[in-house]
């Protein structure tokens, strides 16, 4: 019967999303995985032809997931080295640009003098984020903090010759969640800020001042977003047909019919092609984008899908990624504390979801532990560069950065064919 078999999915989807966020302050709101469930009638996978990648570690899902294979550090990390690309690049993202453009928050760049200008990604954070996420502290973006994987994001787009423009969404209390175009996605509006505004005008006035101004108007403009913010992206080109050349949607998916409702708006331009990057872990979000890559394929539209999956912790991965924040002594002693606390399986995975609190949850454990330099580090959720990193190890929901230079380069063959 119909009727029990969606509320079962419902309430799988709704289990789902509790156990991967359990734990945080915020409770990460992953409505679409709620939301859009109960429109799923059945789990399929998707097109053959959608190019499937497996991100994270050297091996294939089979060879690490299935047969004990090792799992050495990702090149992106740093491999064996306590310096990453991104530690000893820090510097190109001292040019991010903080502006109040007539009311909303924005925060852009360039790409670096010598380099190409290729085009321009709009990139919209998740809930509990901004737009000051995605570069460091410096002059010219006091405001900015500068978390890991949103900062890998910006180097890799600035040194293929991407400018970056990020914008935050109207809410800047509570959730801090986009107005997704389809309906949802933040909390009710505080009248007390003023009349209503809405999310998707605000970028759009943002790109408008912005581009035009820094000569970028002619290049071609990308979209990246992830959760709330990848629900967001996907909605774009209801309200702004034809401006996008490519969507990059990481741990998120939309309402079944997106492509059908576009049509019937009569809009002439063809959907951009659309990258999606998600999980397998959280198993309703990747049904949902199995339908999404189903719906956009048979609709004749040019679709990739990338997984990440679960990654160890190595003894020097959290210097690679948080550094200057996280030494290369800090990183393996909090290492060595979570493998003596049995956090970590045999092979350094992590064995409970980091946004839990089992065993008192991670930051118990380093502060039972006497971790050297505790004070001095970020611990609070969603603003802490080893929050994020063990909540990408774990692969139930967060962002990526590994998987940027494969969205580029997808996106420069979709535009070029």
């Amino acid at each position: 019967m119909r009727i029990p078999r969606l509320s079962f999915l419902i309430a799988a989807a709704m289990l789902a999303v509790f156990v991967l966020n359990f734990g945080s302050e915020h409770l990460r709101p992953v409505f679409g995985s709620i939301y859009y469930a109960r429109k799923l009638s059945k789990p399929t996978r998707g097109s053959s032809n959608a190019r499937r990648a497996v991100r994270g570690h050297f091996g294939t899902t089979d060879d690490e997931l299935l047969n004990d294979g090792s799992a050495p550090n990702s090149k992106a990390a740093g491999g064996i080295m306590p310096n990453s690309l991104l530690s000893k690049s820090l510097h190109l993202l001292s040019g991010g640009k903080y502006e109040d453009v007539e009311g909303v928050e924005a925060v852009w760049q360039a790409p670096p003098t010598g380099v190409l200008r290729r085009a321009v990604v709009f990139i919209a954070h998740g809930c509990n984020h901004g737009a000051i996420d995605w570069w460091p502290p410096s002059p010219s973006c006091p405001q900015c903090i500068g978390l890991p994987e949103e900062l890998n994001v910006t180097l890799h787009c600035l040194l293929r010759g991407y400018a970056v423009v990020a914008v935050s969404s109207a809410a800047r209390r509570g959730s801090r969640c986009w107005q997704s175009v389809f309906g949802g996605g933040s909390e009710p509006w505080d009248y007390s800020q003023g009349s209503s505004p809405v999310d998707w005008m605000r970028v759009r006035r943002v790109l408008d001042v912005v581009l035009p101004r820094e000569g970028l108007s002619s290049l071609p403009l990308f979209a990246l977003g992830a959760s709330s913010g990848g629900a967001f992206v996907l909605g774009l080109p209801l309200v702004m047909p034809g401006r996008f050349s490519g969507l990059g949607v990481q741990i998120m998916g939309a309402p079944l019919g997106l492509l059908q409702r576009y049509r019937m708006m009569n809009q002439s331009a063809p959907w951009p092609p659309t990258l999606f990057v998600h999980m397998p872990r959280d198993t309703n979000m990747a049904r949902l984008v199995a339908e999404n890559i189903r719906e956009l394929q048979e609709g004749g539209v040019r679709t990739r899908e990338i997984l990440v999956q679960p990654q160890p912790l190595t003894p020097l991965y959290l210097t690679q990624r948080c550094a200057p924040e996280v030494d290369e002594h800090t990183s393996r002693e909090l290492y060595d504390i979570l493998k003596a606390a049995d956090y970590l399986d045999a092979r350094g995975y992590l064995r409970f979801n980091p946004r839990s609190q089992h065993a008192g949850g991670w930051r118990g454990i380093l502060k039972e532990a006497g971790l050297a330099g505790l004070e001095r580090l970020r611990l609070q959720p969603d603003a802490s560069p080893i929050a994020e990193e063990l909540n990408l190890l774990y692969a139930g929901h967060e962002l990526c950065s590994e998987t940027t230079t494969d969205m580029l380069e997808w996106f420069e063959g979709a535009v070029v064919s």
